[in-house]
C-alpha cells in the first residue's frame, strides 16, 4: 500500500504490523499484538492483530464486538459499507468490514482487515470526541497498512527506536522505561537482545563506559576480553564456553548456552547508547550479527 498524504506522520511497527501515523500520536499502551494511540486529547487509535489459523469470518467477529460492546459499554455497533476510498487504500487482498459506533462524549469509527496472504486478522478503531474539531487520517493510516513483507524479516520501529529482525524469531519479552528500553527475541536455540539506555543513564551511574556496558548487558563481573569499534565509540565482546561456564548469568536460567556476543555503541548525536546482545548453543554467523546492529538504530 502506498501512502501520499502529505500530513507529518511517523512510521509505527510492531510485532509484525505496519503504518503511519500523524507524529502528535503517542503510544500509549502496548501488548505483544496490541496498540492504543493517543494525543493531548485523549485516545485516537486502537489496533489489535493475530495470525488465524483455519478459517476466519469477518461477519462473525464483528457480531462478537458489537454483543462485547453492548454488554460492557451499552453501545450499539453499526455495520456500514466499505467507502471506495478505503477500497483504494487497502487494495486487493483484503476482506474487509466497517462499523461505527457513537456514545455521549465519544464515539468511534472501525474496520476489520483479514489478509487472505498472510491470513493475520487486524481491527482498527478511530476514536473520536462529539466536539472535537480533530483532524483524523483514516484514508493515510490504510494506505500505509501493512501485516507481512515479501522478505523474510519483520520491521520494527517504536517509540525512538527501529529494528529489522529475521521473521523466524519471535518476540518473548519488552521492556520500556525511562531511560531503558529493552526487546528480547528467541529462535530454536538461539536469542537475540536489543537494548536502548539514554545517555544521561551513564553520568547518573557515575560508572565508565565499559563498567556501563558490563553491567547493563549481564556480562560476568570478570572483565571478558573486549575491542573497541573503530566506526564509533562502542565496545564489543564474545564469550565462547565448551562447558557453558556463563550459564548462571543468563535471563533464562538453566538453559544451556555456549556462546555469547555484546556490541553496545554510543550514538553521539541523538543521546542514545544502543546495544545489542546474542546467545544460544552456536556461534552466530557474524554477517548476520552484522546486518543485526546495521539496522538497528535510534531516531
Amino acid at each position: 500500500m502506498q501512502n501520499s498524504d502529505p500530513i507529518i506522520c511517523r512510521k509505527i511497527a510492531w510485532n509484525g504490523i505496519c503504518f503511519s501515523a500523524p507524529v502528535n500520536w503517542e503510544v500509549a499502551q502496548i501488548g505483544k499484538r496490541y496498540l492504543m494511540l493517543e494525543d493531548t486529547e485523549g485516545p485516537v487509535l486502537e489496533v489489535k492483530w493475530n495470525r488465524i489459523k483455519g478459517f476466519f469470518s469477518s461477519k462473525a467477529y464483528l457480531r462478537q464486538l458489537a454483543a462485547f460492546y453492548k454488554r460492557h459499554f451499552k453501545k450499539k455497533l453499526t455495520e456500514f459499507p466499505l467507502p471506495d476510498q478505503w477500497a483504494n487504500m487497502i487494495g486487493n487482498g483484503y476482506q474487509a468490514r466497517c462499523f461505527s459506533w457513537q456514545g455521549k462524549n465519544f464515539g468511534g469509527k472501525g474496520i476489520i482487515l483479514y489478509c487472505t496472504i498472510c491470513q493475520n486478522a487486524t481491527l482498527i478503531q478511530f476514536y473520536h470526541k462529539a466536539a472535537s474539531n480533530r483532524a483524523y487520517r483514516i484514508e493515510s493510516l490504510l494506505s500505509s497498512f501493512q501485516d507481512h513483507r515479501i522478505d523474510d524479516q519483520i520491521f520494527w520501529s517504536i517509540f525512538d527506536i527501529q529494528a529489522t529482525i529475521p521473521v523466524n524469531f519471535q518476540l518473548v519479552r519488552y521492556q520500556f522505561e525511562a531511560g531503558k528500553f529493552e526487546l528480547a527475541f528467541a529462535s530454536k536455540g538461539q536469542k537475540i537482545i536489543l537494548y536502548r539506555w539514554a545517555l544521561t543513564s551513564i553520568l547518573q551511574c557515575e560508572q565508565d563506559f565499559v563498567q556501563f556496558a558490563e553491567a547493563m548487558t549481564h556480562l560476568p563481573k570478570k572483565n571478558p576480553n573486549y575491542r573497541s569499534l573503530k566506526s564509533c565509540k562502542g565496545l564489543e565482546w564474545e564469550i565462547v564456553s565448551p562447558k557453558a561456564f556463563w550459564r548462571r548469568y543468563l535471563y533464562w536460567p538453566g538453559e544451556k548456552t555456549l556462546f555469547q556476543w555484546v556490541r553496545i555503541w554510543q550514538v553521539e548525536e541523538k543521546n542514545r547508547i544502543l546495544g545489542i546482545r546474542a546467545e544460544g548453543k552456536k556461534a552466530f554467523d557474524p554477517f548476520f550479527l552484522e546486518r543485526i546492529c546495521t539496522n538497528y538504530e535510534a531516531l
